[in-house]
């Protein structure tokens, strides 16, 4: 049985809570990050490729619009 403490806490408006969980297991801070970066947005240099993660986040917003303007359409037909 684990049991928690919390304690709020109190910052110009906003609320923190804390835990005192000493059976929790605690998180591995480990700084590669290769298993974060999906292998599309690696460079050869260990990094991010920015512009390639442009390209698709203008694709999905292009996408998305498209969407809405479809379904747009698909509701003015049926009225």
């Amino acid at each position: 049985m684990i049991f928690s403490e919390k304690i709020q806490y109190s910052h110009g408006g906003g609320s923190f809570t804390h835990r005192d969980n000493d059976c929790v297991e605690k998180e591995s801070h480990d700084d590669s990050r290769e298993g974060t970066i999906p292998l599309r947005y690696r460079n050869g240099l260990g990094g991010i490729d920015l512009e390639q993660v442009r390209r698709d986040q203008l694709q999905a917003r292009r996408q998305v619009v498209r969407a809405m303007i479809q379904r747009l359409k698909n509701l003015r037909r049926r009225h």
